[in-house]
């Protein structure tokens, strides 16, 4: 079957493409989405915010340099800058289409506090139902927008490009395969938090939009860097429950099963660390005593069941009280730094191909990402690209093609669950040489057999991507810590791509 058209394809309903297609209006909009329109993404997780600086003793300089102090050396200051000044005016757009943020008496926006921010900076709704709000309000304004036509159910599987230019889209669900021809397509498919064992990322969040644009010719960057988030809930459940950072913030302590609190040790901010550093710490007391739990108890866990509702209801469900039990916690694969390598309009270097979100990589994030920036990042894009396209249109090439049959095979139960325990073993918050070359062999031997049926899969070509980038980059630099190679070199100061001729298949 095919679609012909001479439509802007979205692939991704998360944050991203849901701002992006009500942005593009009224050009015409085909948006793809693996599942229902609104379900499936990790926008929808997203407890504390976006960051912002709206605030009266904030400006953009103080945000950059918050972003910039977490970025390991590497952050792009140019695109960051961009990014952060786009802020305010996006949050307003927001607001202006309906997202409840928190207010006070006097109707002014509340704004909360991170680790490594220098300002109350995040703008939320209810503490830690952000994401949830947003997708609510812009998942019924898309699906009421006669611009936008939403294909559920169906996941991309194949990019089909000649000369350098993108012509097409494969999308496949369970019992056939649809061909859609578009000349200008974004890509907004989310994370790679599911190629491990423990994430805080929905199921749907296997790379698979980055692997695709690999195949399809495009440049990745800053694959080896995957943030893991020091405080998800340790309770068993996949994907595991986030701990907003945003309680850190009220004061929230990290201890031990002794109850002893060790972050002091581990770095003067203590709780407040930046992310990979008290992901580290946690990671290694685990390794020392076990259990390690963020304790919450008290006001705060008084407090909770107004002003962080999600993580109460959380609590409850499984036999916490907040109040007098401390919650188990453990750092989870969150967010991947690295990706589709995009400019400042958030072109790819495919043409007509753009790539927002958390599966694009602008630079503005480096080896570590800021708390709450990654909503800033999808929204101020998605307005930047909406714009571009506008502007670029006409002048990408309509190309009448008969695009050649895909074999593309998710992974089988099996294989998939020995993909996600050896990206945590070899590939996670700490790393080796050993342990990286024995990941690539493990994976690329998956990689093979899948090719030896006559299937390609995007989640393993992510994968190798990754292990790549990270047997490449010899120190430590941010969320990539080498164990072998624990300092940082100077050498090795810049961000690093990749294509997929790079894996030698």
């Amino acid at each position: 079957m095919a679609i012909q058209n001479n439509k802007i394809v979205i692939i991704g309903a998360g944050l991203a493409g849901l701002f992006a297609a009500l942005k593009l209006a009224p050009l015409s909009v085909i948006l793809v989405t693996s599942k229902k329109l609104g379900s499936g993404t990790s926008s929808q997780w997203a407890q504390a915010g976006i960051a912002a600086a709206v605030g009266k003793f904030d400006s953009v300089t103080s945000h950059l340099n918050d972003t910039v102090q977490v970025g390991g050396g590497i952050v792009d200051e140019k695109i960051a800058e961009l990014v952060i000044k786009n802020g305010p005016e996006r949050v307003n757009d927001l607001i202006s289409l309906g997202v409840p943020f928190d207010v006070d008496e006097n109707k002014n926006l509340i704004l909360r506090k991170e680790a490594a921010h220098e300002h109350n900076r995040i703008v939320s709704v209810r503490g830690d139902m952000t994401g949830k709000k947003i997708m609510e309000v812009l998942t019924k304004l898309v699906g009421n927008s006669s611009h936008i036509e939403v294909v559920e159910g169906q996941n991309a599987v194949e990019l089909h490009q000649e000369n350098n230019a993108v012509y097409g889209v494969t999308i496949q669900n369970m019992s056939k395969q649809t061909y859609i021809e578009s000349n200008c397509i974004m890509l907004a498919t989310g994370g790679i938090g599911q190629l491990y064992k423990v994430t805080t990322n929905s199921k749907e969040a296997l790379g698979d939009g980055v692997g695709m644009a690999a195949r399809c010719g495009a440049i990745l960057s800053d694959m080896e860097f995957v943030q893991f988030h020091p405080t998800a809930f340790d309770i068993g459940i996949d994907p595991a429950p986030l701990a907003t950072e945003a309680l850190r913030g009220e004061g929230a302590k990290i201890i031990n099963s002794k109850y002893e609190n060790f972050m002091r040790d581990a770095h003067p901010e203590a709780e407040l660390a930046p992310r990979d550093i008290v992901a580290r710490a946690i990671f290694s007391e685990q390794k020392k005593s076990g259990q390690v739990y963020l304790d919450c108890r008290g006001d705060l866990g008084v407090r909770m069941i107004n002003d962080f509702p999600t993580v109460y209801e959380l609590c409850k469900k499984n036999d916490i009280n907040p109040e007098n039990d401390p919650i188990p916690i453990s750092p989870a694969a969150h967010y991947h730094m690295g990706g589709i390598g995009v400019d400042e309009y958030g072109r790819t270097n495919i043409i007509g191909l753009y790539a927002c979100g958390e599966n694009a990589c602008s630079g503005i994030h480096g080896a570590n990402r800021l708390a709450s920036n990654s909503l800033l990042e999808a929204i101020a894009f998605a307005d930047i690209i909406s714009k571009d396209i506008k502007d670029q249109i006409n002048k990408y090439e309509v190309k009448k093609k008969n695009p050649k049959i895909v074999r593309v095979k998710p992974l089988d139960q099996q294989d998939l669950l020995r993909l996600r325990e050896t990206m945590t073993k070899y590939v996670g918050v700490e790393r080796d040489q050993v342990g990286l070359e024995r990941a690539f062999d493990i994976v690329r031997n998956i990689y093979i057999k899948y090719q030896d049926q006559g299937y390609d899969n995007n989640s393993l070509i992510t994968s190798l991507l990754i292990i790549k980038s990270a047997i490449n980059r010899t120190e430590q630099r941010g969320s990539h810590y080498r164990t072998d190679h624990p300092y940082q070199d100077n050498k090795l100061n810049s961000r690093s791509s990749i294509t997929k001729e790079d894996l030698n298949l």
